[in-house]
């Protein structure tokens, strides 16, 4: 393996370097959503990659069986304060990207609640005296909203 780091011929080292790859790449990835998203431009959101869902559900799996191995014992301490810098910055951009979404969707939940308000309200105003009576229209309730979402 060519890198930083010598080819780790133990399998220990070997994990802790795929993990810290793999940290650093999600965060690269999760970066530049939140940019996409501060931007507006929702189709550039990398997070929607297959491709990073499965990096996603592999990191998981290799951190939890470093975790298994006994942790970062034995690792080279230049690698255990990379990995632990890159865990920070995950976090970090976790915790942004979290908050950024949930007010996303605050905004876009409170946007159709507002509209079907306005609706039914529109169809709940009586309606002048005309020659032509209207059939009386259906309950504007028909849009469900979770406040669990």
């Amino acid at each position: 393996m060519t890198g930083p780091y010598p080819a780790p011929s133990d399998p220990k080292k070997q994990r802790v370097e795929h993990v810290l790859t793999m940290s650093l790449r999600i965060g690269d990835a999760i970066a530049l959503d939140i940019e996409a998203l501060e931007k507006g431009k929702f189709a550039e959101l990398k997070t929607t990659d297959p491709e990073i869902d499965r990096l996603c559900a592999i990191y998981a799996r290799e951190v939890k069986a470093l975790k298994a191995d006994g942790g970062l014992k034995g690792a080279p301490a230049n690698m255990v304060k990379q990995l632990r810098e890159s865990g920070a910055r995950l976090n970090g951009l976790l915790a942004r990207h979290q908050r950024l979404v949930t007010v996303m969707r605050n905004a876009s939940e409170g946007l159709v609640q507002a509209v079907a308000e306005e609706v039914l309200k529109i169809r709940e105003t009586a309606a002048p005296y005309s020659g032509s009576p209207k059939p009386q229209r259906g309950s504007g309730n028909a849009i469900l909203y979770n406040n669990l979402v």
